[in-house]
């Protein structure tokens, strides 16, 4: 018999951050967020490779059971990424059961519902600068008002001031709050809507993913300025999220992918995570070894070993931890072998969702760290063309510098994303 997990659903988080007030230390730690088991409703995961018929059809009769009863939906959602499948459903106890027992199944779990706490911030206007730079024979551009994030990324040493980048973009899918696409740092349709898993509101209510989105690809905060973003909500105004609609998240970046043929030239970021869950990792393995999309995921806030988080320690992924300015390990970072890179997560300037259109917050967490190098990712690809997630590791690991992170913590990689910068790459 497969097992039935019966625990309660794991810990799920936005790994990232909260704005950080004028007087708050920038290294205080973001915080904790909860989740709860939702009564009766379990993610379903199918072996793998499952026939698609056969999926169908076990689905349909799942479905048509749990409705004959009139007290439970059935089949909510389903799921398909690679051989990777499987759904989410409203079923009661004895229908579980029989699911357990089945030989189609691999994995029941829980489905929960996700809370984050309400972060403080600190908003104010900017006006959108130039950020074409100066131009040389090779297109490299330099833009000397840049955020410590962006410096950071662009050079060996710290406390540079200016960006230095050449142009390139490709597509991120930001699964997160969804993105203000109107912000004008999206300016010249840079952010499109995707798909919304967790209401109907579409638009960012939260901030949160109007901040990531901001730092992969955003005109003025972007690592990546020319990267088309694509905004899959999965968390709602007050933070509520579940993880079966991550998994739809995850399976529909998947699919449009293929449809577009870009898989090669196109990353996920998850600005996310919660303890360790085999489901949510097969998943993005899934997306990585099938559908060519590169996994960039923020490490966890709470310093403790990335093994333990999903989907950090999924191995397929890239998992990032958080540095501050001064190029130590910020005291929340998670950390472990399972680490790729760091990159900065502390006091990060970028977009946010009010007081109007070119409202901006800094934010602090792991949640900040991850688009740095999601956007590192989509320059590279917009740079030098397609890469497989295994060539984007390698390149991200050959060009980051080394040995610079204090305390990077045990086991940790002591590497810090750069961004191949030809004006410094061989610079120690």
């Amino acid at each position: 018999m497969l097992p039935f997990v019966t625990k309660a659903a794991s810990l799920l988080l936005l790994a990232a951050g909260v704005p950080v007030l004028a007087d708050r230390s920038a290294s205080s730690n973001p915080p904790a967020f909860r989740s709860t088991p939702i009564r009766n409703q379990f993610i379903i995961q199918y072996q793998d490779g499952l026939d698609p018929v056969a999926r169908q059809t076990h689905q349909n009769q799942v479905h048509a059971v749990a409705r004959a009863s009139g007290r439970y939906r059935g089949v909510i959602r389903n799921f398909a990424i690679g051989p990777f499948s499987g759904f989410h459903g409203e079923l009661d106890a004895q229908q579980v059961a029989a699911l357990n027992r089945s030989t189609l199944i691999k994995r029941i779990q829980p489905d929960a519902t996700v809370r984050v706490s309400s972060p403080l911030h600190l908003n104010h206007h900017v006006r959108v600068r130039d950020t074409s730079g100066a131009a040389d024979a090779s297109n490299i551009r330099t833009v000397q008002t840049a955020t410590w994030g962006q410096a950071r990324i662009s050079h060996r040493l710290p406390n540079a001031n200016s960006f230095v980048y050449e142009r390139g973009g490709a597509t991120a899918y930001i699964i997160d709050t969804g993105i203000l696409v109107t912000h004008s740092e999206f300016a010249g349709g840079r952010a499109v809507w995707g798909a919304n898993f967790v209401n109907t509101v579409d638009t960012d209510e939260d901030g949160h993913g109007t901040h990531v989105a901001g730092t992969v690809g955003g005109l003025t905060y972007g690592i990546a300025p020319k990267t088309r973003l694509v905004a899959l909500k999965v968390f709602d105004g007050n933070g509520h999220g579940t993880w079966s609609g991550i998994l739809s998240a995850i399976s529909w970046a998947s699919n449009e992918t293929d449809a577009r043929g870009g898989g090669s030239l196109s990353v996920i970021n998850l600005s996310l995570g919660g303890d360790y869950n085999a489901v949510i990792n097969d998943a993005v393995s899934a997306a990585v070894l099938h559908h060519n999309i590169t996994v960039v995921t923020a490490a966890g806030n709470e310093n403790r070993n990335t093994s333990a988080v999903s989907p950090a320690s999924c191995p397929d992924a890239i998992a990032v931890g958080a540095t501050d300015s001064a190029d130590a390990r910020a005291s929340f970072s998670n950390w472990g072998p399972a680490m790729a890179v760091f990159a900065p997560g502390v006091d990060i300037l970028s977009a946010w969702i009010t007081p109007g259109a070119n409202a901006t917050a800094r934010l602090t967490g792991t949640s900040q760290a991850s688009p740095h190098v999601a956007g590192l990712a989509a320059y590279f690809m917009g740079l030098d063309g397609p890469h497989t997630p295994a060539e984007m590791r390698r390149r991200i690991d050959g060009f980051a510098t080394l040995g610079r992170v204090q305390d990077p913590g045990p086991g940790s990689p002591n590497r810090i994303a750069f961004n191949g910068n030809a004006l410094e790459v061989n610079q120690v």
